[in-house]
Order: C-alpha cells, then structure tokens, then sequence
C-alpha cells in the first residue's frame, strides 16, 4: 500500500469515530432536553399546595 492509500484508510477511519462521537453526543443533548420537558410538565401539571 502506498502511502495515499494509508493515509485515505486513516481518514476513514477517524471520520467514523468523529461520526460516532458527534451521535453519542447529539443523543445526549436529545436525551438531556426530554427530560427537562418532561419534568417542567410534571412540576406545571402538579396542584400547588
């Protein structure tokens, strides 16, 4: 293999760890946001007391 093709199997390689890394994350943030939504209902649909 030259050098190109190592060098092209590299960059793939760290494009789908980045593309990985950038899911985890963005499924996090999604995650994150759910449950505020979730819990701002509950708080606003609890009775006052």
């Amino acid at each position: 293999m030259n050098s190109y093709e190592q060098s092209k199997k590299a960059r793939r390689i760290v494009s789908v760890v980045f593309i990985l890394i950038m899911t985890v994350v963005m499924g996090g943030t999604y995650l994150s946001q759910q449950q505020k939504e979730a819990a701002a209902k509950a708080t606003q649909d609890s009775p006052n007391q």
